[in-house]
């Protein structure tokens, strides 16, 4: 009978502390998992009055979508205008999923720029008239997207938010509790921007 009563009081402790637990966590969900999504939410609304990252990202996928229009219809520049709709499509793709992968996107978007070039040279000695001018829109419309990317005080409020939030007493022993992970750098995969 006194094993009994032991082990009801030892189950009961352990009731205790698994409901103590499920409500600590759902406090640290509901306040530093919201924190954690605010932040992450900058890749998308922007900083600072600056656009965010996604929305300049956007806009030069769509200048390279206007450039390979036009590639698509020179024979002479296939490899080009295949290599930059391989490259479109996949950045298109991932930053549409919305599955946050900062690094990949950050490698794909320098593949574009890369792919872009090559198709715009070899397109350049092609084109007149119009043609031509599109050219140069399209370059203009990239370069400006990719100097707001390059601005863009993204990494500094992530990097800020950390050292302040994530890296301080209590958040530091609680963000394991958390479902979101903290926000992704924008920089290449391999982890230098």
């Amino acid at each position: 009978m006194k094993i009994k009563k032991t082990l009801l009081k030892i189950l009961a402790v352990i009731v205790a502390l698994l409901i103590l637990f499920l409500i600590l966590r759902g406090v640290v969900e509901s306040t530093l998992g919201k924190k954690i999504a605010d932040a992450a939410a900058l890749f998308e609304k922007g900083t600072g009055g600056q656009p965010g990252i996604s929305e300049e990202l956007k806009a030069r996928l769509e200048a390279a979508d206007g450039l390979q229009n036009l590639a698509a219809k020179y024979d002479q520049v296939y490899d080009e205008y295949s290599a930059l709709r391989s490259t479109h499509n996949e950045l298109r793709e991932l930053l549409n999923s919305g599955s946050g992968e900062l690094g990949r996107m950050y490698d794909l978007n320098e593949e574009l720029s890369k792919n872009f070039i090559a198709c715009w040279e070899a397109l350049e000695p092609l084109t007149e008239g119009k043609a031509h001018r599109a050219l140069g829109e399209f370059q203009s419309a990239m370069d400006e997207a990719q100097k707001v990317i390059d601005v863009s005080g993204y990494n500094n409020a992530i990097k800020e938010f950390t050292a302040k939030v994530l890296n301080r007493f209590p958040a530091s022993l609680l963000k394991g509790l958390v479902k979101e992970a903290a926000p992704a750098l924008w920089e290449s995969a391999g982890g230098a921007a």
